[in-house]
Protein backbone atom coordinates (compact mmCIF):
# COMPACT_ATOMS: atom_id res chain seq x y z
CA UNK A 1 0.00 0.00 0.00
CA UNK A 2 1.53 3.33 -1.04
CA UNK A 3 1.38 6.50 1.06
CA UNK A 4 -1.60 7.94 -0.82
CA UNK A 5 -3.68 4.81 -0.32
CA UNK A 6 -2.67 4.60 3.34
CA UNK A 7 -3.74 8.20 3.89
CA UNK A 8 -7.10 7.66 2.17
CA UNK A 9 -7.76 4.52 4.19
CA UNK A 10 -6.84 6.16 7.51
CA UNK A 11 -9.28 6.25 10.41
CA UNK A 12 -10.63 9.75 10.94
CA UNK A 13 -8.87 11.60 13.78
CA UNK A 14 -6.32 8.78 13.99
CA UNK A 15 -2.78 9.05 15.32
CA UNK A 16 -1.52 9.23 11.70
CA UNK A 17 -3.82 12.11 10.77
CA UNK A 18 -3.12 14.01 13.97
CA UNK A 19 0.65 13.65 13.49
CA UNK A 20 0.50 14.79 9.86
CA UNK A 21 -1.59 17.84 10.75
CA UNK A 22 0.77 18.77 13.58
CA UNK A 23 3.64 18.45 11.12
CA UNK A 24 1.95 20.77 8.63
CA UNK A 25 1.35 23.33 11.36
CA UNK A 26 4.87 23.08 12.78
CA UNK A 27 6.56 22.98 9.37
CA UNK A 28 4.73 26.12 8.29
CA UNK A 29 5.84 27.88 11.48
CA UNK A 30 9.39 26.65 10.92
CA UNK A 31 9.54 27.61 7.24
CA UNK A 32 7.94 31.01 7.72
CA UNK A 33 10.12 31.76 10.75
CA UNK A 34 13.31 30.92 8.87
CA UNK A 35 12.16 32.91 5.85
CA UNK A 36 11.58 36.05 7.91
CA UNK A 37 14.81 35.51 9.88
CA UNK A 38 16.83 35.58 6.65
CA UNK A 39 15.00 38.70 5.53
CA UNK A 40 15.54 40.44 8.88
CA UNK A 41 19.26 39.66 8.85
CA UNK A 42 19.60 41.32 5.45
CA UNK A 43 17.41 44.37 6.17
CA UNK A 44 18.07 45.03 9.87
CA UNK A 45 21.62 43.74 10.35
CA UNK A 46 23.01 41.45 13.01
CA UNK A 47 22.86 43.98 15.89
CA UNK A 48 19.14 44.75 15.53
CA UNK A 49 18.48 41.05 15.06
CA UNK A 50 20.26 40.59 18.37
CA UNK A 51 18.06 43.24 20.01
CA UNK A 52 14.94 41.48 18.72
CA UNK A 53 16.39 38.16 19.82
CA UNK A 54 16.84 39.40 23.39
CA UNK A 55 13.25 40.67 23.37
CA UNK A 56 12.02 37.34 22.01
CA UNK A 57 13.88 35.33 24.64
CA UNK A 58 12.41 37.56 27.35
CA UNK A 59 8.93 37.08 25.90
CA UNK A 60 9.46 33.31 25.82
CA UNK A 61 9.62 33.30 29.61
CA UNK A 62 6.25 35.05 29.66
CA UNK A 63 4.96 32.49 27.16
CA UNK A 64 5.89 29.59 29.43
CA UNK A 65 4.26 31.33 32.40
CA UNK A 66 1.11 32.05 30.40
CA UNK A 67 0.80 28.45 29.27
CA UNK A 68 1.54 27.20 32.80
CA UNK A 69 1.65 23.57 31.64
CA UNK A 70 -1.96 23.54 30.38
CA UNK A 71 -0.79 22.11 27.05
CA UNK A 72 0.00 18.89 28.93
CA UNK A 73 -2.49 18.82 31.80
CA UNK A 74 -5.52 19.99 29.80
CA UNK A 75 -4.65 17.75 26.84
CA UNK A 76 -4.64 14.68 29.10
CA UNK A 77 -8.00 15.63 30.67
CA UNK A 78 -9.63 16.32 27.32
CA UNK A 79 -8.33 13.06 25.88
CA UNK A 80 -9.94 11.16 28.77
CA UNK A 81 -13.29 13.06 28.66
CA UNK A 82 -13.64 13.79 24.97
CA UNK A 83 -17.29 12.68 24.78
CA UNK A 84 -18.53 15.09 27.47
CA UNK A 85 -19.02 18.48 25.76
CA UNK A 86 -20.11 20.17 28.97
CA UNK A 87 -16.93 19.06 30.73
CA UNK A 88 -14.84 20.19 27.75
CA UNK A 89 -16.47 23.63 27.90
CA UNK A 90 -15.71 23.80 31.63
CA UNK A 91 -12.04 22.94 31.07
CA UNK A 92 -11.78 25.51 28.26
CA UNK A 93 -13.34 28.25 30.40
CA UNK A 94 -11.12 27.51 33.38
CA UNK A 95 -7.95 27.51 31.30
CA UNK A 96 -8.81 30.77 29.51
CA UNK A 97 -9.74 32.45 32.81
CA UNK A 98 -6.42 31.39 34.32
CA UNK A 99 -4.53 32.72 31.30
CA UNK A 100 -6.29 36.09 31.55
CA UNK A 101 -5.08 36.36 35.14
CA UNK A 102 -1.53 35.40 34.07
CA UNK A 103 -1.68 37.96 31.23
CA UNK A 104 -2.41 40.77 33.67
CA UNK A 105 0.48 39.67 35.89
CA UNK A 106 2.83 39.50 32.89
CA UNK A 107 1.87 43.00 31.72
CA UNK A 108 2.59 44.40 35.18
CA UNK A 109 5.99 42.65 35.37
CA UNK A 110 6.96 43.92 31.91
CA UNK A 111 5.90 47.49 32.67
CA UNK A 112 7.42 47.74 36.14
CA UNK A 113 10.62 45.70 35.94
CA UNK A 114 11.71 45.53 32.28
CA UNK A 115 10.51 48.58 30.34
CA UNK A 116 12.37 51.12 32.56
CA UNK A 117 15.66 49.47 31.56
CA UNK A 118 14.99 49.76 27.81
CA UNK A 119 16.27 52.54 25.57
CA UNK A 120 14.19 54.10 22.84
CA UNK A 121 10.51 53.95 21.91
CA UNK A 122 11.13 51.31 19.26
CA UNK A 123 12.66 48.89 21.74
CA UNK A 124 9.80 49.43 24.21
CA UNK A 125 7.21 48.81 21.50
CA UNK A 126 9.05 45.66 20.40
CA UNK A 127 8.81 44.19 23.90
CA UNK A 128 5.09 45.02 24.20
CA UNK A 129 4.36 43.61 20.74
CA UNK A 130 6.22 40.41 21.64
CA UNK A 131 4.09 40.08 24.78
CA UNK A 132 0.91 40.64 22.72
CA UNK A 133 2.04 37.94 20.31
CA UNK A 134 2.69 35.54 23.19
CA UNK A 135 -0.72 36.21 24.73
CA UNK A 136 -2.48 35.55 21.42
CA UNK A 137 -0.42 32.39 20.85
CA UNK A 138 -1.04 30.94 24.30
CA UNK A 139 -4.79 31.67 24.12
CA UNK A 140 -5.03 29.30 21.15
CA UNK A 141 -6.75 26.14 22.54
CA UNK A 142 -4.27 23.70 21.00
CA UNK A 143 -4.78 21.45 24.01
CA UNK A 144 -8.44 20.98 23.00
CA UNK A 145 -7.70 19.83 19.46
CA UNK A 146 -4.73 17.71 20.53
CA UNK A 147 -6.77 16.00 23.23
CA UNK A 148 -9.61 15.36 20.76
CA UNK A 149 -7.03 14.33 18.12
CA UNK A 150 -8.68 16.68 15.61
CA UNK A 151 -5.78 18.87 14.53
CA UNK A 152 -6.86 18.61 10.88
CA UNK A 153 -9.89 20.78 11.69
CA UNK A 154 -7.83 23.95 12.17
CA UNK A 155 -4.42 23.35 10.62
CA UNK A 156 -4.87 24.54 7.04
CA UNK A 157 -6.75 27.73 7.94
CA UNK A 158 -4.34 28.59 10.75
CA UNK A 159 -1.42 28.18 8.34
CA UNK A 160 -3.10 30.44 5.77
CA UNK A 161 -3.49 33.18 8.39
CA UNK A 162 0.20 32.90 9.32
CA UNK A 163 1.15 33.28 5.65
CA UNK A 164 -0.65 36.63 5.69
CA UNK A 165 1.28 37.67 8.81
CA UNK A 166 4.57 36.74 7.16
CA UNK A 167 3.67 38.78 4.09
CA UNK A 168 3.08 41.76 6.38
CA UNK A 169 6.69 41.52 7.56
CA UNK A 170 7.98 41.95 4.02
CA UNK A 171 5.58 44.84 3.39
CA UNK A 172 6.01 46.79 6.63
CA UNK A 173 9.67 46.14 7.53
CA UNK A 174 11.67 47.94 4.87
CA UNK A 175 14.35 49.80 6.88
CA UNK A 176 16.31 49.20 10.10
CA UNK A 177 14.07 51.79 11.81
CA UNK A 178 11.09 49.44 11.27
CA UNK A 179 12.52 46.67 13.46
CA UNK A 180 9.83 47.02 16.15
CA UNK A 181 7.14 46.10 13.60
CA UNK A 182 8.46 42.51 13.30
CA UNK A 183 6.74 41.23 16.45
CA UNK A 184 3.60 43.23 15.59
CA UNK A 185 3.24 41.27 12.34
CA UNK A 186 3.50 38.01 14.28
CA UNK A 187 0.92 39.27 16.78
CA UNK A 188 -1.52 40.12 13.97
CA UNK A 189 -1.19 36.59 12.60
CA UNK A 190 -1.71 35.01 16.01
CA UNK A 191 -4.78 37.19 16.68
CA UNK A 192 -6.27 36.19 13.32
CA UNK A 193 -5.72 32.51 14.07
CA UNK A 194 -7.22 33.03 17.54
CA UNK A 195 -10.44 34.50 16.15
CA UNK A 196 -10.89 31.67 13.67
CA UNK A 197 -10.14 28.86 16.11
CA UNK A 198 -12.67 30.02 18.73
CA UNK A 199 -15.30 30.38 16.02
CA UNK A 200 -14.58 26.83 14.83
CA UNK A 201 -14.56 25.46 18.37
CA UNK A 202 -17.99 26.91 19.08
CA UNK A 203 -19.74 26.30 15.77
CA UNK A 204 -18.21 23.01 14.61
CA UNK A 205 -16.97 21.21 17.71
CA UNK A 206 -19.76 22.35 20.00
CA UNK A 207 -17.50 23.57 22.78
CA UNK A 208 -17.75 27.12 24.12
CA UNK A 209 -17.42 29.18 27.25
CA UNK A 210 -19.45 28.52 30.35
CA UNK A 211 -19.65 30.00 33.83
CA UNK A 212 -16.99 28.64 36.20
CA UNK A 213 -16.11 29.42 39.79
CA UNK A 214 -12.79 30.73 41.06
CA UNK A 215 -12.38 27.44 42.88
CA UNK A 216 -12.64 25.51 39.59
CA UNK A 217 -10.10 27.83 37.99
CA UNK A 218 -7.77 27.30 40.96
CA UNK A 219 -8.10 23.50 40.64
CA UNK A 220 -7.06 23.67 36.97
CA UNK A 221 -4.10 25.89 37.87
CA UNK A 222 -3.08 23.49 40.64
CA UNK A 223 -3.34 20.45 38.35
CA UNK A 224 -1.24 22.21 35.71
CA UNK A 225 1.36 23.47 38.17
CA UNK A 226 3.09 20.07 38.26
CA UNK A 227 4.20 20.75 34.67
CA UNK A 228 5.19 24.40 35.24
CA UNK A 229 8.57 23.64 36.82
CA UNK A 230 9.51 21.42 33.90
CA UNK A 231 8.45 23.99 31.31
CA UNK A 232 10.14 26.84 33.18
CA UNK A 233 13.29 24.74 33.43
CA UNK A 234 13.17 24.00 29.71
CA UNK A 235 12.66 27.71 29.06
CA UNK A 236 15.75 28.56 31.10
CA UNK A 237 17.79 26.00 29.17
CA UNK A 238 16.76 27.32 25.76
CA UNK A 239 16.32 31.07 26.34
CA UNK A 240 18.79 32.23 28.98
CA UNK A 241 21.72 32.00 26.57
CA UNK A 242 20.47 34.97 24.56
CA UNK A 243 19.92 37.06 27.68
CA UNK A 244 23.33 36.20 29.13
CA UNK A 245 25.04 37.18 25.89
CA UNK A 246 23.14 40.46 25.81
CA UNK A 247 23.52 41.46 29.46
CA UNK A 248 26.34 39.43 31.09
CA UNK A 249 29.05 39.13 28.43
CA UNK A 250 31.91 41.65 28.70
CA UNK A 251 31.83 44.13 25.81
CA UNK A 252 35.27 43.64 24.32
CA UNK A 253 34.06 44.80 20.88
CA UNK A 254 37.13 43.21 19.34
CA UNK A 255 35.21 40.73 17.20
CA UNK A 256 31.69 39.64 16.42
CA UNK A 257 31.93 36.94 19.11
CA UNK A 258 32.83 39.39 21.89
CA UNK A 259 30.38 42.19 21.07
CA UNK A 260 27.17 41.52 23.09
CA UNK A 261 24.69 42.76 20.47
CA UNK A 262 26.37 40.98 17.58
CA UNK A 263 26.95 37.78 19.55
CA UNK A 264 23.26 37.77 20.53
CA UNK A 265 22.30 38.21 16.89
CA UNK A 266 24.51 35.33 15.79
CA UNK A 267 23.17 33.11 18.55
CA UNK A 268 19.59 34.02 17.60
CA UNK A 269 20.19 32.91 14.02
CA UNK A 270 21.84 29.64 15.07
CA UNK A 271 19.09 29.02 17.60
CA UNK A 272 16.48 29.58 14.88
CA UNK A 273 17.87 26.53 13.07
CA UNK A 274 17.87 24.45 16.27
CA UNK A 275 14.33 25.52 17.11
CA UNK A 276 13.29 24.61 13.57
CA UNK A 277 14.72 21.15 14.18
CA UNK A 278 12.85 20.93 17.49
CA UNK A 279 9.62 21.99 15.79
CA UNK A 280 10.18 19.33 13.16
CA UNK A 281 10.46 16.62 15.81
CA UNK A 282 7.89 17.71 18.40
CA UNK A 283 4.70 16.80 16.44
CA UNK A 284 5.53 13.12 16.89
CA UNK A 285 5.73 13.51 20.66
CA UNK A 286 2.73 15.88 20.73
CA UNK A 287 0.51 13.39 18.91
CA UNK A 288 1.94 10.40 20.76
CA UNK A 289 1.19 11.89 24.17
CA UNK A 290 -2.66 11.62 24.18
CA UNK A 291 -2.44 8.33 22.25
CA UNK A 292 0.01 6.79 24.73
CA UNK A 293 -1.95 8.03 27.74
CA UNK A 294 -4.98 6.19 26.38
CA UNK A 295 -3.48 3.02 24.83
CA UNK A 296 0.01 2.57 26.37
CA UNK A 297 1.27 1.07 23.10
CA UNK A 298 5.03 1.17 23.67
CA UNK A 299 5.77 -0.55 20.36
CA UNK A 300 5.00 2.77 18.63
CA UNK A 301 7.77 4.43 20.65
CA UNK A 302 10.19 1.72 19.59
CA UNK A 303 9.24 2.15 15.91
CA UNK A 304 9.70 5.92 16.14
CA UNK A 305 13.23 5.47 17.51
CA UNK A 306 14.17 2.74 15.02
CA UNK A 307 12.80 4.26 11.81
CA UNK A 308 12.61 8.02 12.30
CA UNK A 309 15.67 8.76 14.43
CA UNK A 310 18.23 7.56 11.82
CA UNK A 311 16.74 10.01 9.31
CA UNK A 312 17.11 12.82 11.85
CA UNK A 313 20.75 11.88 12.47
CA UNK A 314 21.46 12.01 8.73
CA UNK A 315 19.84 15.44 8.55
CA UNK A 316 21.99 16.70 11.43
CA UNK A 317 25.14 15.37 9.77
CA UNK A 318 24.18 17.08 6.50
CA UNK A 319 23.63 20.47 8.19
CA UNK A 320 26.92 20.14 10.11
CA UNK A 321 28.90 19.34 6.96
CA UNK A 322 27.33 22.00 4.71
CA UNK A 323 26.63 24.68 7.31
CA UNK A 324 28.58 27.44 5.56
CA UNK A 325 26.90 27.35 2.12
CA UNK A 326 23.47 26.77 3.67
CA UNK A 327 23.80 29.70 6.08
CA UNK A 328 25.22 32.00 3.42
CA UNK A 329 22.31 31.19 1.14
CA UNK A 330 19.85 31.82 3.97
CA UNK A 331 21.31 34.85 5.78
CA UNK A 332 23.60 36.40 3.22
CA UNK A 333 27.34 37.05 3.74
CA UNK A 334 26.90 37.39 7.52
CA UNK A 335 25.74 33.78 7.57
CA UNK A 336 29.37 32.64 7.62
CA UNK A 337 29.68 34.02 11.15
CA UNK A 338 26.84 31.74 12.31
CA UNK A 339 28.64 28.53 11.26
CA UNK A 340 30.61 28.07 14.50
CA UNK A 341 27.70 28.54 16.95
CA UNK A 342 25.41 26.37 14.83
CA UNK A 343 27.90 23.49 14.66
CA UNK A 344 28.45 23.67 18.41
CA UNK A 345 24.68 23.39 18.93
CA UNK A 346 24.02 20.53 16.48
CA UNK A 347 24.17 17.98 19.37
CA UNK A 348 21.08 19.67 20.82
CA UNK A 349 19.15 18.54 17.74
CA UNK A 350 20.77 15.10 17.92
CA UNK A 351 19.58 14.47 21.50
CA UNK A 352 16.27 16.30 21.13
CA UNK A 353 14.18 13.59 19.43
CA UNK A 354 14.81 10.79 21.95
CA UNK A 355 14.24 13.34 24.71
CA UNK A 356 10.83 14.19 23.25
CA UNK A 357 9.74 10.59 22.70
CA UNK A 358 11.09 9.23 25.99
CA UNK A 359 9.67 12.19 27.93
CA UNK A 360 5.94 12.62 28.50
CA UNK A 361 4.76 10.05 25.89
CA UNK A 362 6.86 7.24 27.42
CA UNK A 363 7.33 8.25 31.05
CA UNK A 364 3.74 9.52 31.26
CA UNK A 365 2.35 6.23 29.95
CA UNK A 366 4.56 4.39 32.45
CA UNK A 367 3.01 6.43 35.27
CA UNK A 368 6.30 8.25 35.80
CA UNK A 369 5.45 11.69 34.40
CA UNK A 370 7.03 13.36 37.42
CA UNK A 371 10.43 12.11 36.27
CA UNK A 372 9.98 13.90 32.95
CA UNK A 373 9.64 17.09 35.00
CA UNK A 374 12.51 16.19 37.31
CA UNK A 375 14.82 15.39 34.38
CA UNK A 376 14.30 18.85 32.91
CA UNK A 377 15.01 20.37 36.32
CA UNK A 378 18.15 18.26 36.49
CA UNK A 379 19.22 19.64 33.11
CA UNK A 380 18.59 23.17 34.34
CA UNK A 381 20.83 22.59 37.35
CA UNK A 382 23.57 21.33 35.02
CA UNK A 383 23.09 24.40 32.82
CA UNK A 384 23.16 26.91 35.68
CA UNK A 385 26.25 25.32 37.23
CA UNK A 386 27.96 25.38 33.83
CA UNK A 387 27.00 29.02 33.23
CA UNK A 388 28.28 29.98 36.68
CA UNK A 389 31.58 28.17 36.08
CA UNK A 390 31.97 29.95 32.74
CA UNK A 391 31.24 33.31 34.35
CA UNK A 392 33.81 32.76 37.10
CA UNK A 393 36.55 31.31 34.85
CA UNK A 394 36.69 32.01 31.12
CA UNK A 395 33.72 34.41 31.15
CA UNK A 396 30.40 34.31 29.31
CA UNK A 397 31.04 33.74 25.63
CA UNK A 398 29.11 32.58 22.58
CA UNK A 399 31.03 29.31 22.00
CA UNK A 400 30.90 28.36 25.71
CA UNK A 401 27.13 28.81 25.94
CA UNK A 402 26.53 26.87 22.72
CA UNK A 403 28.56 23.94 24.08
CA UNK A 404 26.71 24.21 27.38
CA UNK A 405 23.36 23.89 25.58
CA UNK A 406 24.47 20.60 24.04
CA UNK A 407 25.74 19.28 27.39
CA UNK A 408 22.42 20.20 29.03
CA UNK A 409 20.33 18.35 26.43
CA UNK A 410 22.54 15.27 26.78
CA UNK A 411 22.23 15.29 30.58
CA UNK A 412 18.42 15.28 30.32
CA UNK A 413 18.54 12.32 27.94
CA UNK A 414 20.82 10.34 30.28
CA UNK A 415 18.48 11.02 33.21
CA UNK A 416 15.39 9.82 31.32
CA UNK A 417 17.16 6.72 30.02
CA UNK A 418 18.27 5.84 33.54
CA UNK A 419 14.70 6.13 34.88
CA UNK A 420 13.26 4.03 32.04
CA UNK A 421 15.87 1.31 32.38
CA UNK A 422 15.38 1.16 36.14
CA UNK A 423 11.60 0.84 35.70
CA UNK A 424 11.60 -1.22 32.49
CA UNK A 425 9.05 -3.66 33.96
CA UNK A 426 6.45 -0.92 33.41
CA UNK A 427 7.04 -1.03 29.66
CA UNK A 428 4.68 -3.98 29.30
CA UNK A 429 1.74 -2.98 27.11
CA UNK A 430 -1.80 -3.97 28.12
CA UNK A 431 -1.89 -6.68 25.44
CA UNK A 432 1.27 -8.24 26.76
CA UNK A 433 3.43 -6.92 23.93
CA UNK A 434 5.51 -3.89 23.34
CA UNK A 435 8.45 -4.37 25.66
CA UNK A 436 11.39 -2.33 24.64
Amino acid sequence: MNLREKWRSRQRHSLLENTVMLYILQFSNMALGMLTQGYKMRVLGVELVGLLGAAQYTANFFLIFLDFGFLLSATAKISARREDKQELSRILSCVVAAKVIFTLISAVVLTVFIVPKLTGTGEVLAYYFFLLSCVAATMLPDYMYRGLEQMSAITIRAVAIKFVATALTFVLVQRPEDFYLCPLCTAIGNLGALAFVYWHLRSRVGVGFTRVSLREVWVEIKDSSQFLLSRMAASINSNLNGLLLKHAMPDASLSIYTNPDMATGLYTSADTVIQAARNGMSPIADSLYPHMMKHRNFSIVKKALLFIYPVILLGCAFVFAFAEPLLTLWLGPEGRDVVLPLRLMIPVAVFCFPNYVLGYPTLGAMGLAKYANISTGFGTVIYLIGAWVCYKTVGISLPALCILSSVTEFSILLFRLAVIIKNRRLLQSPDGEGKK
